[in-house]
């Protein structure tokens, strides 16, 4: 008889992975005696800070020489640190905020981000994985394993990544199978706080002299945060990728990933729990004892997708073809809203959740003096949902929404003089969305982009940009409403300066922006005396300012340091919200949600020499936040005050730099925020907690 608890399983999994990973890697290594490859983290010299390559224009230029207020998070360090989530990988990147959602994560970037419902309305900030775009946020969950690298691209990216981009785009780009050098690979087993047990594996194969494999996997058990054991994490994930590359002129990759959500899922908190610090993990109380803790999520989603890189000899194409889907149950029974004994009929969210997308892109020769890229897209989504918000649901109600969208795009640098290049772009980008009960609409923008960039120096670089972006418009089609509203257009300027100084141990990037930010789409949930209502609407003017300064210094004996200062100015328009009476109230002049006025992100690296060639490397981040809305509906319920956090680390490392162990606490202020507030719920952020991550790199 199997005497395991449930629980327990579970944990054997996410071991097994681990484990399984790196002995098959050891193997594989030692039968093919392959010559020891590169290290993967491509560090610069001792003492000067790293030269990063990011793909952030649709091709490889270094960070310090793209015209984006961009920043990149090395994979080596997602691995090491033990960051499982989109929020955790973010959350100490500059003005960035990662708040709550039904499921996954809500961004933010410089105060935009989203508040709609999925399927009626997408977030303006464009995620993509392996420049694949995603409306869902599940993904931000675990689909991020066996990582290479984060993008955040902050500001309207309108031209080369359209809709839905207009705060910007965050890029999760996973390690591709590779040709050089044989085998290679990675393996992290991690254990903590709240029963925490996670494995993650990654291994390289090269199979023949074109073809090489690439096979990553997943699995985390964490008990709930909260007191009816809500707010946890169970979930796995596998990824397969292959390699083809007959000559250096062509190159196919081709993928397949499978993820899985388990266990309770989001939990909330009374309202009123969050005013006393001794309460803001005791969940909400059901209406019968005992049935708090009575509750499930199971949520499974498939991707598989191709891209093609071809040498044209002119200019290389890329082809990248993707299918997408994913369906899930999401389930409480002290809901009152789900007739009992009819979950799985009642409380899918979603119940098909479908997206095919094509882009086929054309981009100059690497090198050329005149760079340009263009090219073609095509989406095509499907998202229906059963029993959304607490509304009385029947079988025959629910939400059903698609989209198809097409655009054609091109941008293109061209010198003007020595040191001096204009940086022209445009987009044509045509939406169609449908919904129950006859809706249908039709949106189409033409945006652009204008710019010019100037070297200072061999290291210094400003750059002056004008730009704009749209969100297409949606439906109110939860169940009894219609509606109709309207797409969101924004138009930035940027004045940037992107330097290295002092032998290159010493870098100051900025950026001033100022935002013209037109009919910002805004739900507002409330409940009135004819029951909960969700009112979509258009806000006409908001406008939007900031100023950003990054500084990262390297020492001669290893240490680095990483500052970061925010200023933010984001201010809603007439924005008027229902009240219980059915009145409305004006919130025109106070601050977009997800928009703190300051923040200030700071961070440490000291290492020391340990005998025998290993070294421990102690490192400390900290995050002050000014206070913030973290729901359109502004009150003091919806406020989140001004707070810090602090994560500390010490990490050793071995001579041979292929084993590692981080102990780690997070949050070490045990400070927990509210990072979602719905109609008197209240959703929250993580506790203190502590582990260890194991690691080791072939």
């Amino acid at each position: 008889m199997n005497t395991l608890h449930p629980s327990h399983h579970r944990h054997i999994a996410a071991a097994a992975i681990a484990v399984c990973g790196s002995l098959w890697l050891h193997t594989v290594s030692h039968a093919q005696s392959a010559a020891v490859t590169a290290d993967s983290r491509g560090e610069s010299p001792k003492g000067e800070l790293q030269t990063v390559t990011v793909t952030a224009e649709r091709k490889a230029k270094s960070i310090q020489k793209t015209s984006i207020a961009l920043e990149a998070v090395p994979g080596t360090d997602i691995a090491e640190q033990g960051l499982s989530s989109g929020a955790e990988i973010l959350k100490n990147v500059a003005n960035v905020e990662v708040q709550g959602a039904a499921r996954g994560s809500m961004i933010a970037i410089r105060g935009i981000g989203s508040d709609l419902p999925p399927g009626m309305g997408e977030s303006a900030v464009s995620t993509n994985y392996d420049g694949i775009y995603n409306f869902r946020a599940e993904m931000t969950t675990l689909g991020l394993f066996d990582l290479d690298r984060v993008e955040v691209l902050r500001g309207p990216q309108g031209t080369l990544y359209g809709r839905n981009a207009a705060a910007g785009a965050v890029n999760f780009i996973t390690r591709d199978p590779s040709l050089k050098g044989g085998t290679d690979g990675q393996a992290a087993l991690e254990m903590g706080s709240h029963g925490l047990f996670r494995g993650e594996f990654g291994a390289n194969a090269k199979l023949g002299k074109s073809v090489a494999l690439r096979i990553s996997g997943a699995s985390i058990s964490r008990d709930g945060f909260l007191s009816d054991g809500f707010n946890d994490a169970q979930a796995s994930a596998v990824r397969i990728k292959a390699l083809y590359q007959p000559s250096a002129d062509t190159r196919l990759v081709a993928g397949l990933e499978h993820l899985r959500l388990g266990g309770k899922g989001p939990g909330f908190i009374a309202q009123d729990n969050w005013n006393n610090a001794g309460t803001r993990l005791q969940a909400a109380v059901a209406p019968t004892p005992g049935l708090e803790q009575v509750g499930y999520q199971n949520y499974s989603a498939d991707k598989t997708w191709l891209q093609l890189d071809q040498n044209l000899g002119f200019a290389t194409l890329t082809l990248i073809p993707a299918h997408q889907s994913g369906s899930g149950i999401v389930y409480r029974k002290y809901d009152s809203s789900r007739p009992p004994g009819s979950e799985e009929q009642f409380n899918a969210d979603p119940a098909v959740a479908r997206q095919n997308s094509i882009e086929a892109r054309l981009a100059s020769r690497p090198g050329a003096s005149l760079e340009w890229v263009a090219g073609l897209y095509g989406y095509d989504m499907l998202n229906v949902q059963n029993c959304l918000a607490n509304i009385s649901c029947t079988s025959s109600l629910g939400t059903r929404d698609t989209t198809t969208s097409k655009a054609i795009f091109g941008q293109g640098s061209v010198p003007l003089r020595a040191g001096l290049r204009a940086v022209a772009g445009v987009r044509h980008t045509r939406d169609h969305k449908t919904a129950i009960g006859g809706l249908d609409g039709h949106w189409r923008s033409t945006d652009g982009k204008l710019g010019a960039e100037l070297d200072l120096g061999a290291n210094a670089m400003t750059y002056l940009t004008y730009a704009t972006a749209y969100r297409p418009g949606g439906f109110n089609s939860l169940p009894g409403a219609s509606g109709t509203f309207n797409s969101e257009k924004l138009k930035s300027i940027e004045l940037g300066l992107k330097s290295r100084w002092l032998g290159n141990r010493l870098q100051f990037n900025g950026a001033l922006f100022r935002y013209d930010y037109r009919d910002y789409q805004a739900v507002d949930f409330a409940f009135t005396v004819t029951g909960l209502a969700a009112n979509f609407r258009n806000v006409p003017k908001q406008t939007i300012q900031g100023a950003e300064g990054e500084v990262r210094a390297v020492f001669d004996n290893g240490a680095s340091l990483r500052l970061a200062l925010n200023v933010l100015d984001a201010t809603l328009g007439d924005l008027r919200v229902t009240n219980f009476d059915n009145s409305t109230t004006s919130l025109a002049g106070l601050p977009l949600p997800h928009a703190p006025k300051t923040s200030v992100k700071l961070g440490t690296e000291f290492p020391i020499a340990l005998p025998g060639g290993s070294t421990l490397t102690l490192r400390a981040d900290a995050r002050y936040t000014a206070r913030q809305y973290v729901s359109l509906n502004e009150s003091d319920a919806t406020l989140q005050p001004a707070y810090s956090q602090a994560d500390l680390s010490a990490q050793w490392r071995s001579a041979d730099d292929r084993w590692g162990l981080n102990l780690y606490v997070k949050n070490a202020t045990d400070y927990v925020p509210k990072v979602a507030n719905f109609v008197g719920w209240t959703l929250v952020g993580n506790p203190r907690t502590y582990g260890a991550v194991l690691t080791t790199r072939f």
